[in-house]
C-alpha cells in the first residue's frame, strides 16, 4: 500500500486528514504534519523524513504539501537525497486539496505511485469549478429551444 503524508502550515493537514476520516473512514499508512509558528524548519524536515520512512511499506509514499515553494515544500525537497540514498520511491504534490487526498487514499492499493500522483493531480483540477457559473450555464441550456 502506498503511504500518504499531508504537510501544511498550521492545522490544514490535520483538518484534511480529519475530513478524509469522516468521508471514507479510518485509514492506515496515512499521517499529517504541521508547521507551527516559531517551529524550526529543520525539525519539520526531520519529522517529515522520519514519518515518510515509517509510512513506506515498499510501495512508496505520496506527500501532499500546501504551497509550492513554501516551508513544507522546501522541507520535503531537502529530504530527496536521503530518500534516494535509501531507495525510497516518493512523490510530492503541491496545492493539496481534499479531493486530491480522497483520490489518493481510495486508489492507492490499485495503481502505481506514478499513476496515483497523476490521478490525484487530475482530481484536484477537476474539482476546481465556478459553481455559480456552472449553474447559470446549466439553466441557460435548459431554457434553449431545440426547434
Amino acid at each position: 500500500m502506498i503511504g500518504v503524508l499531508l504537510v501544511s502550515h498550521g492545522s490544514m493537514a490535520a483538518g484534511i486528514k480529519d475530513s478524509v476520516k469522516m468521508i471514507v473512514g479510518e485509514q492506515s499508512q496515512f499521517e499529517s504534519l504541521s508547521l507551527n509558528p516559531g517551529q524550526d524548519i529543520n525539525q519539520l524536515k526531520t519529522d517529515l523524513f522520519n514519518c515518510s520512512k515509517s509510512l513506506d511499506s515498499g510501495d512508496g509514499v505520496l506527500i501532499f504539501v500546501d504551497l509550492y515553494g513554501a516551508s513544507p515544500y522546501n522541507a520535503s525537497m531537502q529530504c530527496v537525497p536521503q530518500w534516494n540514498e535509501l531507495g525510497m520511491n516518493v512523490r510530492v504534490i503541491t496545492g493539496m486539496s481534499l479531493p486530491m487526498v480522497i483520490n489518493a487514499v481510495c486508489n492507492r492499493d490499485s495503481v502505481s505511485l506514478n499513476d496515483l500522483t497523476a490521478e490525484s493531480i487530475e482530481a484536484g483540477h477537476e474539482n476546481i469549478q465556478d459553481a455559480i457559473a456552472n449553474i447559470s450555464q446549466s439553466n441557460n441550456n435548459e431554457n434553449d429551444d431545440d426547434y
